[in-house]
C-alpha cells in the first residue's frame, strides 16, 4: 500500500496469467512488461470542482476531466480526427451526406444495470445535447430527425450535408441514460452530481473542495478494460500547491489547464515525468477577454477599442504563457490554416491611442486620474488565466481604468459569467476545435445567448455574423467554407465583442509509471479511463 498525504491508495492486485494475444492492440511479439497491466490508482490534479457531471449538458474541461471516464460517446476521434468505435461499433453515411446510420454495441449496460439502447442515444441527442450543450445546441440544428428502427440502430437524417457532425460526436457527444433523465429538469436532475454512465469507471463519491472517486466498472462492455482500479480527481486550486503535490507523487496526471505554463519547461525531459503536446488535436484554443455588452461603458465600441489598444499581448504571452504560444489576432487561431486569415482589424499595443479613444468616448481622466472603474473575473485555479487577469489589471490601470480583480473558483466563475451574466470583463480560454462550426460559432451566434456554460456570454448579436456562420456550415466545399470564415473574422474583429489575447500552448504532464496516456485520441483525457495502466500492476484483474 502506498500512503499519500490525502489518500491511501492500494496499487496491488493478486496475479493471474493473461495471454498477450488477448490484449487488444498488442502483437504476440510484445514483451510482457510492455503489455497493459491491471491495478493501481491514477490521481488527476484539478484546479477546481466541476460545475456538473452531466457532460451532455455541460462543456468544460474540468467537468469532462472528472466525468469522461463515467460515460461513453458514440464514436471517439483519433489524433487525425477520424472516428473510431465506442458505443457505435459501426456506422454508414449515405452518398448524399444526409443520412447517418449507427449500429450500436449490444452488450453495454448502465451502471445501475439497465441495458443501453438506441432510445438513450435518441433522447440524449434530441432532448439534451441539442438544447443544453453550448456546442451541441449549435451543431445539432442540422439534424432533421432521429429514428430508432431497432434497439441497437440509430438513424440521423440531416437537413443538409454537414461535415463537422462526426467531429462533434467524437469529442463531446457523451450519451446519458434516458430512464434517469426523461421528464425531469435536466439541469437540476440529481444524477448531475451522482452520475450513472456506461463507461469504464463508476462514480463513488464527490467531496467538494477535496476529491472525486471513481472505481473500476467490472461489467464494462469492452473486454479486458479498464486496467486501473480507481481514478481519483484531487481538487487543488492553488497552482503552486498542485505542482508540489505532482512532484511529491501525490498527483499523477495534469491536463494542460491544470499544468501552470511556468512549470512546463521544468518538467519536460525530467526523469520520472512526461510532458507532451500530443493528444490535444481537437484544439487549439484561444484565450480571450469578454466584454459584457449589456452594460456601459462596454457597449461603447470606442471603449472596447481603447481597451484593446491598452493591452500588450506579447507581454502577456511572454509572462503568462511563457512563450509557449503566440499572440492571437482573432477568433480563429492561425494553426487552423484553412479557415484563418490575418487580414483582420488589428489593435496594436498603443496606450496613447487608447487614451485618445477613451477621451473621445466621453471618459476623461478625473482629478484622481481614474476614468472609470471595472472588474475582471478569472478562474483562480488556472495559472494562465489568473496571471493574465493580473497583467490586464495593471495595463488597463495605466490608461486610467481602475480594475478590481476577482479571482474565483471555477464553478463561481461559470455561474457569474455564463449563467447570471454578472460581470464587466472576464478572461478565459476557449477551445476553437475541432472545427470552427463547433468550437468558434457557439461563442458568437445570437441563438447561443443563453445561460449555459461557455455559450455566448457577452450578449453579442449581429445578423451578418449569424448568417456567415450558417453559410459556412452549409457550404459545399472547404474552400467556400473558408471564404465565409475569413469574412466573419473581419466582422468580429471590427465589432470587438472580445479581445483575443493568445493562442496559448497546450501541454499535459504525467508520471512515467503510467502508460497508455495521450497515445491516439484527439481529446486524450476523454479516454484516460480506457487506456491508462500502471507499470507496477499485475498481469490480470482480480483481488
Amino acid at each position: 500500500m502506498v500512503t499519500r498525504r490525502a489518500f491511501s491508495v492500494s496499487r496491488g492486485l493478486t496475479a493471474l496469467t493473461l495471454l498477450l494475444g488477448l490484449v487488444a492492440g498488442f502483437p504476440q511479439t510484445t514483451r510482457a512488461q510492455d503489455s497493459p497491466r491491471y491495478g493501481g490508482t491514477l490521481i488527476i490534479g484539478a484546479g477546481g470542482d466541476p460545475a456538473s457531471l452531466n457532460l451532455a449538458a455541460s462543456f468544460s474541461t474540468i467537468d469532462t476531466l472528472a466525468a469522461a471516464h463515467i460515460y461513453n460517446l458514440l464514436v471517439v476521434n483519433d489524433s487525425e480526427l477520424t472516428p473510431q468505435p465506442d458505443l457505435a461499433e459501426s456506422w454508414k453515411v449515405s452518398d448524399d451526406g444526409l443520412t447517418y446510420t449507427f449500429n450500436l454495441v449490444k452488450n453495454a449496460t448502465w451502471h445501475d444495470g439497465k441495458p443501453f439502447t438506441s432510445a438513450d442515444v435518441k433522447f440524449t441527442l434530441g432532448e439534451v445535447l441539442s438544447k443544453f450543450h453550448p456546442r451541441g445546441a449549435v451543431v445539432l440544428k442540422v439534424v432533421e430527425s432521429i429514428e430508432t428502427p431497432t434497439p441497437y440502430t440509430v438513424v440521423l437524417k440531416l437537413k443538409y450535408p454537414y461535415d463537422p457532425l462526426m467531429k462533434f460526436l467524437g469529442n463531446e457527444g457523451f450519451i446519458i441514460a434516458k430512464h434517469l433523465y426523461e421528464n425531469t429538469d435536466i439541469l437540476k436532475n440529481p444524477y448531475n452530481v451522482q452520475p450513472v454512465g456506461t463507461g469504464p469507471f463508476v462514480f463513488k463519491e464527490w467531496k467538494r473542495g477535496s476529491h472525486l472517486t471513481l472505481e473500476r466498472n467490472p461489467n464494462y462492455f469492452k473486454k479486458g478494460k479498464p486496467y486501473l482500479d480507481k481514478i481519483i480527481v484531487k481538487i487543488v486550486p492553488d497552482g503552486n500547491s498542485r505542482m508540489i503535490a505532482f512532484e511529491a507523487k501525490e498527483i499523477d496526471y495534469l491536463y494542460y489547464v491544470n499544468l501552470p505554463t511556468s512549470e512546463v519547461s521544468r518538467f519536460k525531459g525530467r526523469p520520472g515525468f512526461i510532458v507532451s503536446d500530443k493528444g490535444h488535436e481537437d484544439g487549439p484554443s484561444v484565450m480571450l477577454m469578454a466584454f459584457n455588452l449589456r452594460k456601459p461603458p462596454f457597449n461603447n465600441l470606442k471603449v472596447r477599442q481603447a481597451i484593446a489598444h491598452a493591452i500588450d499581448k506579447q507581454f502577456i504571452e511572454d509572462k503568462a504563457d511563457y512563450g509557449l504560444g503566440v499572440p492571437a489576432t482573432g477568433p480563429i487561431p492561425s494553426v487552423t490554416r484553412w479557415a484563418y486569415t490575418a487580414n483582420v482589424t488589428r489593435y496594436d499595443y498603443d496606450p496613447k491611442k487608447a487614451e485618445q479613444l477613451l477621451d473621445e468616448a466621453g471618459y476623461p481622466r478625473k482629478a484622481d486620474g481614474i476614468r472609470f472603474k471595472a472588474s475582471i473575473i478569472a478562474d483562480r485555479g488556472a495559472f494562465l488565466y489568473a496571471k493574465t487577469a493580473e497583467i490586464l489589471r495593471d495595463q488597463l490601470g495605466k490608461v486610467g481604468i481602475q480594475v478590481d480583480l476577482k479571482l474565483m473558483d471555477r464553478s463561481s466563475m461559470i455561474d457569474a459569467t455564463y449563467i447570471r451574466w454578472d460581470f464587466d470583463l472576464q478572461v478565459h480560454g476557449l477551445g476553437t476545435g475541432p472545427d470552427p462550426a463547433i468550437g468558434v460559432a457557439r461563442t458568437y451566434v445570437s441563438s447561443n445567448v443563453k445561460p449555459v456554460a461557455f455559450a455566448n456570454c457577452t450578449g453579442y448579436a449581429n445578423k451578418e455574423v449569424d448568417e456567415l456562420f450558417a453559410l459556412a456550415e452549409r457550404a459545399p466545399s472547404v474552400q467556400k467554407r473558408a471564404e465565409y470564415y475569413r469574412k466573419v473574422q473581419q466582422v468580429l474583429t471590427s465589432d470587438l465583442p472580445y479581445v483575443w489575447i493568445s493562442e496559448y500552448g497546450l501541454n499535459s504532464a504525467w508520471r512515467d509509471e503510467f502508460k497508455g496516456l495521450h497515445t491516439w485520441a484527439a481529446r486524450s483525457y476523454t479516454k484516460l479511463g480506457d487506456d491508462t495502466w500502471w507499470v507496477k500492476g499485475k498481469e490480470a484483474p482480480g483481488k
